[in-house]
């Protein structure tokens, strides 16, 4: 397998994202609330199956 090449590639102190899943976040459900900062945040799924993040 080929090391990796993007631009932190050699840097140990990048975190690498969490990878979830939209069927684990949403577990069913058509939407969820994360808190950011104290404000509540709507993620959702479109009947296109695409996802709307508001405020």
């Amino acid at each position: 397998m080929p090391a990796s090449t993007g631009p932190h590639a050699a840097d140990p102190t990048v975190d690498t994202p969490k990878i979830i899943t939209s069927a684990a976040l949403f577990e069913g459900s058509g939407e969820v609330l994360i808190l950011h900062n104290g404000v509540p945040y709507r993620l959702r799924i479109t009947r296109q199956d695409k996802l709307i993040l508001t405020k």
